[in-house]
């Protein structure tokens, strides 16, 4: 299965993200991928002047929904949506023309005005898909590997991370996604952004069961593409059954 993940220029204007955000998903059709990946907040930004301006998923995705009507393909996309009267950092799944599942970030980052303008999630979730288990955590999530264990043990199969992650930690990125990969035997597909001041810093990743890069991203704009097995999945936990001694460590 061909899999991609779209690593988009964030820019303030939340209309010019809108159009980046469908280009690359555009792009990932045209490598017949079943499953892209977006950035965290793909169409504001994490810009506080654009949160106001957010509205419902649907009309925020409006275009990719469109777009993926009558296509065979997943796409995963970071959103800042109003719900409710209330503002969250959330992702959407899109199949088909519809809103198939969303997450809303749990832990809303402390560094910046997260915290002062979204609303937290309250559930951790796997998604089934006709394209495996999947489990989302958004960008400073992936700093918790209690999060991902959770969603291992729920059967993820692959999870997603949408980020909008700073090219002054950008080795906590890579090395934290090889981690999640590593300790739970599934598949990691990070999204990250640019933008043009260099703040974020991209390199984007697919990296499989055994910690492997598939395929990373520079610091431009671009879409990566890599082939992911999930029988990799199932022989991986069977040929090294390291997971099975969680009950044993719980003892602890």
């Amino acid at each position: 299965m061909i899999v991609a993940i779209g690593q988009q220029r964030i820019v303030e204007d939340a209309d010019v993200n809108k159009m980046k955000a469908l280009s690359l998903v555009k792009r990932a059709i045209q490598h017949e991928a079943k499953i892209v990946v977006l950035p965290e907040a793909s169409n504001t930004g994490l810009f506080p002047e654009n949160f106001a301006k957010a509205k419902s998923l649907e009309e925020e995705l409006d275009m990719i929904l469109k777009l993926s009507e009558r296509k065979d393909i997943l796409i995963i996309a970071g959103v800042i949506e109003k719900s409710e009267g209330k503002l969250f950092n959330s992702v959407a799944l899109i199949y088909r023309g519809e809103v198939v599942g969303k997450y809303s970030k749990i832990l809303l980052f402390p560094l910046n005005e997260e915290r002062k303008y979204l609303s937290a999630g309250r559930e951790l979730k796997v998604f089934e898909t006709d394209f495996g288990k999947i489990g989302i955590l958004i960008c400073y999530e992936i700093r918790f590997p209690e999060l991902a264990r959770k969603l291992m043990k729920m059967g993820a199969e692959i999870i997603a991370v949408p980020a909008e992650f700073p090219a002054e930690r950008i080795e906590h990125w890579r090395t934290l996604l090889k981690a999640r990969a590593i300790e739970n035997q599934l598949y990691v597909l990070g999204a990250n952004c640019v933008s043009p001041d260099g703040f974020y810093g991209g390199n984007s990743m697919i990296v499989d069961p055994m910690g492997n890069v598939v395929n990373e991203a520079g610091n431009l704009q671009e879409i990566i593409i890599g082939e992911i097995n999930l029988e990799e999945v199932r022989k991986v936990r069977e040929e090294y059954p390291f997971l099975k001694d969680l009950k044993v460590v719980s003892k602890f």
